[in-house]
């Protein structure tokens, strides 16, 4: 029980890779012009506000997509020279869950009768591809969470606990669902491992200046 829990650990962990590094890269890569325009709701309050940019949603999801694409071919590169599957210990394997998920997706079944499957056949652009979309999933998921948080009055760079660390994971995941159909295994196991790892990139950030918040 204890050694499938911790593949199930590893398998969901590499798999929102792209989406945690996604939801990070606006705060470094961010700036520029707002999503919102600068328009404002009927409530007189910004619609997002200043602290999402175009830059930003455009960064996370290219940022998403690169780090899908290199542990996709990281993972394939290591499997060209070591004994598959890549053992880790007697009960531990290292693998990319999502290439034997891929087959029972509902999008995979559908390009399969337009005789287009082979759009992902190779391993680099199917990481690619699933983690970009996981990060424009999960960046969208950021978006209406800010919007929420406009509506209940909370300012910019504040938090809202849940929400900010939560909202783009369940999004995103749910986002990459038809390509990659996960076990809910990996959202049950990825809430709170999440939180906690968000909590701790948002200390780090405070604490290096990079952002105001510590939360």
């Amino acid at each position: 029980m204890a050694e499938s829990l911790i593949q199930v650990i590893l398998d969901s962990t590499i798999f929102v890779l792209p989406l945690w590094f996604g939801n990070a890269a606006p705060t470094i890569l961010g700036g520029g012009a707002p999503i919102d325009g600068g328009r404002y709701w009927r409530d007189g309050k910004r619609v997002l506000g200043d602290g999402k940019t175009i830059r930003g949603f455009w960064a996370g999801t290219l940022v998403g997509g690169i780090i899908g694409g290199f542990i996709a071919g990281l993972i394939a590169w290591l499997s060209s020279f070591l004994p598959t599957p890549i053992f880790l210990n007697d009960n531990l394997i290292l693998r990319l869950v999502y290439q034997d998920l891929l087959e029972t997706g509902i999008l995979y079944n559908f390009l399969s009768a337009f005789n287009l499957r082979g759009l992902f056949s190779n391993t680099v652009f199917l990481g690619f591809f699933t983690g970009g979309l996981m990060a424009f999933g999960g960046l969208i998921g950021d978006l209406i969470g800010s919007f929420i948080k406009r509506r209940s009055g909370i300012e910019r760079g504040h938090p809202f606990i849940f929400l900010d660390q939560l909202g783009f994971l369940v999004l995103g995941m749910l986002l990459v669902y038809p390509l990659i159909p996960w076990s809910i295994e990996y959202l049950i196991v990825q809430v709170p491992i999440t939180f906690i790892v968000h909590i701790a990139a948002n200390l780090f950030g405070y604490f290096t200046g990079i952002q105001e918040d510590p939360l």
